[in-house]
């Protein structure tokens, strides 16, 4: 990477770090100025200093800046990442700041208008606390608060040497501070966009438009992008390429159920990892950062790129370089395809055309299915038949037939092998390397995965790139985070202890519970429209830009992959898989049903009830395989999205309810009453709610026979019952229910989650 563009990334990544020391000294003085003069501290590079001193339009009129100054391309860059031209209302913007709002939730302009708008607590981002929804009233920071920020910024800029070594560094710096820091106090302005995200989608745009202009040999920025800003706002500038890996589930479900249990979590850290290694490779190819990348979750991204022919060649490139990875260690298991659209500033700004918005997304989408329909050139298929083996034994796990190694009187492939040894212990190991060393696990061509320890990193004794789990380092400690959906009670991956519910164990008691494994599959619904038009539905959408689009998937990711964990917390349940819209969680029946619920609930309330998930639940046996509790709760899930988004389909296909009925009707009313009536009635055992169930199956709304066989088993059981009134008022609950379709297959499925709960060892 040349100079200038290590240059650009700091001038443009910082140049509003005023606002913090604005906002923190009270000084009413310009935030481009106070900004260039705090970095002085730190760094004497003039190109990064006039990027913070020179990104507005009246700071550049009044400058002798040379034509070619770095200081163009972060303020244009500057403006498209905002979403708003500002030549004309800069001028005198401080003087229209309130420094201590709130930031706004980027929810309140997401679909339809919400009556309750609502704000983030005022705060650094704190990995641990519970405190993450955003809420109705204003909490304003303080000053204290803005300067704790300061003071972290400053004890980590004082180690950090402006290099391309530290890049990562002040991006977790940056997100671990100014995550919650509104952009904009400006209050003729929207403050839904954190400081982090636009700082960060700035960098990204500069670096884009730099490599741009090297590459149409355009070297006066001034004439290009200030004098020009109008021109090229419409020009083509900038590509927005995504990929799309298939066959992540296959991947990780499909294996028998011999040693399955001791890789499947690892599996799917796995093939995280070989997300986030094609997203680090293709940036590093192309000069750019993770600044650049917009997306990424579930073996999907989003990132931006300069529109060049040699751009376009390398992106070609890398997606054959890892289709033939893929070929060559997982056959056809395993496939990226990737689509990109060119687009101009002027499509993703405020008062953008919402069709052309659209179209940006759809000619990814449509490149990215058309990929996947034609997979394998035939020189392709000549080298997968040359290499298939006709006969033989095959892995005890995956049955791949090839690469076999005898382990304990078992034959395991090398990866299979190389993935259990891995698992030991990963849900504690937070650092890990990708390096040329092929002992580690391969993530892509000539790069492999190893765990690392702290003392390692800190004695630089690693040779490749650092990612870290769950948190954000920063100061001499560069690792590329990621946030990771691992929470699991289970000292080892001993899944089977779910259906054995080992926890209850008591020698004063019985074990109680139906003695299963569940399976939880859900994902959101619509999330695709909510990425290309989420924004578009309020004042003609004006909303729709790029920024809120990058603000909300980092809202998805972080929920999905980090805040999840907290959800989990104290179930008897492990995450096995959370993307960015499909998660996967396998754990004691009644913790993943209650988990399901809570999940659901958090979403809604994340989201500000503009988003929906639909889930699927299914219950096994211990000894399921688990490429079959996938497959099964697989469907269940897809018979809850085709009852309508919002759904949940329980243990069979039959059992499928909006969330609300499910919740309202089912677990919190019907269960509660037939829990409380049964639990006070010590002589009724399950025979007298298996001939509920019985009845209830053999209801006819045509034949009532069934309903006049209800009303006299009932009343011949209240004759016996020591407490009247109580069996009457559950006699009289019981008929109304039988009379309605609806309610009764309700109750149904209360009865049938009462006798799991009480079913008992024998």
């Amino acid at each position: 990477m040349d100079d200038k563009l290590i240059s650009l990334f700091y001038g443009s990544v910082l140049h509003d770090i005023g606002k913090i020391v604005q906002r923190a000294t009270k000084q009413k003085i310009k935030h481009s100025k106070l900004g260039g003069d705090f970095l002085s501290e730190f760094t004497s590079n003039k190109e990064i200093l006039n990027q913070v001193r020179y990104h507005h339009a009246a700071e550049i009129m009044g400058s002798s800046l040379k034509p070619n100054d770095l200081a163009y391309i972060t303020y244009i860059a500057d403006n498209i990442a905002s979403g708003v031209d500002r030549r004309q209302t800069d001028i005198s913007s401080d003087q229209l700041w309130d420094s201590k709002t709130s930031l706004e939730d980027v929810y309140n302009r997401f679909g339809n208008e919400n009556d309750s708008p609502r704000y983030f607590q005022a705060r650094e981002l704190d990995l641990a606390t519970d405190d993450i929804f955003a809420k109705e009233n204003k909490s304003k920071f303080t000053d204290s608060e803005y300067s704790a920020i300061l003071k972290r910024i400053e004890t980590t800029l004082k180690v950090v040497d402006f290099n391309e070594e530290y890049f990562q560094s002040i991006l977790n710096l940056l997100e671990a501070t100014a995550s919650f820091i509104p952009s904009s106090t400006n209050m003729t302005e929207v403050a839904d966009i954190s400081l982090y995200d636009h700082l960060r989608l700035t960098a990204g745009f500069a670096a884009a438009i730099y490599l741009f202009l090297k590459n149409n040999e355009l070297n006066d920025f001034k004439q290009e992008l200030f004098k020009n800003s109008k021109f090229f706002y419409q020009k083509k500038a900038f590509l927005l390429a995504s990929f799309d890996i298939s066959g992540i589930q296959n991947f990780i479900y499909t294996i028998t159920s011999q040693g399955a249990h001791k890789q499947l979590r690892s599996r799917s850290f796995y093939l995280d990892m070989i997300s986030e290694w094609i997203v680090d490779s293709l940036l590093q190819k192309c000069n750019l950062t993770r600044a650049n990348l917009v997306y990424s979750g579930g073996g999907h991204a989003y990132i931006i790129f300069p529109n060049t022919d040699e751009i376009v060649a390398t992106i070609k490139k890398v997606e054959k370089s890892f289709n033939d990875f893929f070929l060559e260690n997982f056959q056809t298991k395993l496939f990226v395809a990737f689509g990109w659209s060119d687009f101009s500033a002027a499509q993703v700004m405020q008062n953008n055309d919402i069709s052309e918005y659209l179209d940006i997304y759809r000619k990814i989408s449509r490149q990215i299915s058309q990929k996947k329909l034609e997979r394998y050139s035939f020189a392709d298929l000549l080298k997968l038949n040359g290499k298939m083996k006709k006969s033989g034994r095959e892995c005890s796990i995956c049955h791949n037939v090839t690469n076999l190694i005898e382990i304990d009187g078992q034959f395991k492939c090398q990866l299979c092998y190389k993935l259990e040894m891995f698992s030991k212990d990963i849900q504690k190991e937070q650092l890990f390397e990708v390096n040329a060393n092929d002992k580690g696990l391969p993530v892509g061509p000539k790069a492999y995965l190893h765990k690392i320890n702290i003392k390692q990193v800190k004695n630089n004794e690693y040779s490749g790139r650092i990612y870290s789990k769950n948190k954000l380092n920063t100061g001499a400690f560069q690792a590329t985070h990621l946030w990771i959906g691992d929470y699991s009670d289970l000292p080892n991956n001993e899944f089977g202890s779910y259906a054995q519910r080992k926890w209850t164990l008591d020698k004063n008691k019985k074990i109680t519970g139906i003695k299963r494994v569940a399976v939880l599959r859900c994902d959101v619904d619509d999330l695709g429209y909510g990425f290309m038009a989420g924004f578009s539905q309020q004042n003609n959408g004006i909303y729709n830009t790029f920024s809120r689009t990058a603000a909300f998937s980092r809202s998805m990711g972080i929920f999905f992959k980090l805040y999840i964990n907290q959800f989990a917390r104290d179930k008897h349940l492990t995450i096995v898989y959370a993307g960015g819209d499909d998660v996967f969680i396998l754990g004691a029946w009644d913790d993943i049903l209650q988990f399901s619920i809570d999940l659901r609930q958090n979403f809604l309330k994340w989201t500000n009830h503009k988003l929906t998930l639909s889930s699927g639940i299914g219950m096994f046996s211990e000894k399921t395989p688990i490429n079959i509790m996938a497959r099964v709760t697989g469907e269940l899930e897809d018979t809850a999205k085709q009852n309508g988004k919002n759904s949940i389909c329980l243990f069979e296909k039959n059992f499928v309810f909006k969330y609300d009925e499910f919740i309202n009707n089912v677990f919190s009313d019907k269960l509660v009453t037939i829990r409380n009536f049964f639990d006070s009635e010590d002589q009724r055992g399950k025979a007298f709610i298996y001939k509920l169930i019985e009845l209830i199956r053999s209801r006819d709304e045509v034949d009532r026979i069934s309903f006049a066989r209800l009303a006299y088993y009932l009343a011949r059981l209240e004759e016996m019952s020591k407490n009247k009134s109580n069996f009457k008022a559950f006699k009289t609950k019981m008929k109304d229910w039988f009379d309605d379709k609806e309610e009764i297959h309700e109750v149904e499925l209360a009865l049938m989650l009462y006798v799991y709960e009480i079913r008992e060892e024998s």
